[in-house]
């Protein structure tokens, strides 16, 4: 493993100072360290915008915790990666906060190492705002709005009549349950089936497992099984180029 490790770090001078990289000596020993340290330098705190599965991926990232011992990293083991990020907006969704826990990440060793993590653990939150635009994009004709913290959907130009409804995640989709009809300001228990509303555009492997209303808006969460990443040297090269060429976007 260590052979494999010093065959990805062994990068020219040249290389890595037109990378905007320090001097070979400051270089963490392992390339998952120097993928860390590289977005700490270039992304935390930054508008940036990148590819990711395909599609746009704008953010601010807000920080970057690894939860490891340095006994286990010096044997490909770095433990739980926590990532936090604001102003997420991605394949027409967007989070006004993300946060990402990659667990059980290490280092797979090979003529190709590869990094792999299992599970990957998503949490964001999605304001009403948003939800409504959403929403707004699936039927031109739906407005969704919150009484006392509980979402409701009416047609536009008929707010007097409005659905209150309980979300929930269906894997590659929303569950939305009927729960009342409001009628000006007569609730009407209504039990009816669930019906589901697709969710496109979503990572390959990624399923939503829960969604919950919270105050002002919808706590989502995601799970990937499993995430991995070459980390051969031509690989780390690429994306160190990326990282450090992202285009700045001006804050809010």
């Amino acid at each position: 493993m260590k052979k494999n490790w010093a065959e990805v770090l062994r990068m020219p001078a040249s290389a890595a100072q037109s990378l905007g990289l320090p001097p070979l000596g400051f270089l963490p020993g392992d390339p998952f360290g120097m993928i860390v340290d590289a977005a700490r330098a270039w992304l935390v705190g930054k508008q940036r915008t990148i590819r990711f599965a395909g599609q746009e991926l704008t953010m601010v990232l807000t920080d970057i915790a690894v939860q490891g011992s340095d006994l286990a990293r010096a044997i490909g083991q770095y433990g739980q990666v926590r990532l936090t990020a604001r102003d997420v907006q991605w394949g027409g969704y967007q989070f006004e906060r993300l946060e990402v826990q990659a667990r059980n990440v290490h280092l797979r060793p090979g003529t190709r190492p590869a990094l792999v993590v299992a599970p990957v653990l998503i949490e964001g939150f999605v304001a009403a705002p948003a939800a409504a635009r959403w929403l707004a994009g699936v039927s031109s004709l739906l407005e969704l709005t919150f009484d006392d913290g509980v979402p409701q959907v009416s047609l536009i130009g008929a707010p007097w009549v409005r659905l209150e409804i309980a979300a929930a995640a269906g894997g590659t989709s929303l569950r939305v349950q009927p729960r009342a009809l409001r009628l000006l300001e007569q609730r009407l228990p209504l039990p009816a089936p669930a019906f589901h509303v697709p969710v496109p555009d979503l990572p390959d492997g990624m399923v939503l497992t829960s969604v919950e209303p919270a105050r002002g808006g919808f706590v989502v969460h995601g799970l990937l099984s499993e995430w991995q990443r070459s980390v051969a040297r031509d690989d780390i090269e690429r994306l160190l180029a990326t990282m450090r060429g992202t285009q700045d976007r001006p804050g809010p």
